[in-house]
């Protein structure tokens, strides 16, 4: 769970499900991203209803959704594209929005990270931000690492590609988050 402070400082950590963290199950973990992607747009979908709007309880229910994606990007990213990296930084804006991600011992792994003031954060529809910006991200991840594994071979400049459209789909999730969580209205 995504921790925010009033002065938008962010927290998460946890430990990777052991049923998804064998380095053999890259396959699962793969399937697990498409998986919980496809069942947040049915939620999204079910929840709208008629009446358009979206509960508190709705709500909590999508930033789970999200949640869930960013622990399995974040276990692809540590597992199977990036394993020798104990800590990165994903920034956003020249800084005003940054990500610190630390592995420590084995499956454990702690973000934290900060927005600035000064980083203006897009008014965006749920609706559109997932249809248009989310989906693409999804689905470039997907066309990246399908192209890099044509050869049967994912060198490491491809891995590092990978890593790169993995981390700006953890940052993509991370700013959701916060944006659900203080500033969203939903339609």
């Amino acid at each position: 769970m995504l921790e925010i402070s009033n002065d938008f400082n962010l927290k998460s950590y946890g430990r990777f499900p052991e049923e998804l963290s064998d380095p053999k199950n890259f396959k699962d973990r793969m399937v697990e991203v498409s998986r919980l992607f496809q069942g947040m747009g049915e939620s999204y979908l079910e929840h709208l209803g008629d009446d358009s709007k979206i509960s508190g309880s709705e709500k909590k229910n999508l930033i789970e959704h999200l949640e869930n994606i960013l622990l399995v990007l974040v276990m692809l990213r540590k597992i199977d594209f990036s394993p020798a990296d104990e800590e990165t930084y994903i920034r956003k804006d020249r800084g005003l929005f940054e990500l610190r991600l630390r592995f420590t011992d084995g499956s454990v792994w702690e973000l934290t990270g900060s927005i600035k003031p000064e980083y203006k954060m897009k008014q965006r529809l749920f609706k559109e931000w997932f249809n248009t910006s989310f989906s693409t991200d999804i689905k470039t991840f997907y066309a990246i690492y399908g192209n890099a594994g044509m050869d049967k071979v994912i060198t490491p400049e491809e891995k590092n590609q990978i890593t790169k459209q993995i981390d700006r789909i953890i940052a993509e999730i991370v700013e959701m988050i916060v944006y659900i969580e203080r500033f969203m209205l939903f339609q």
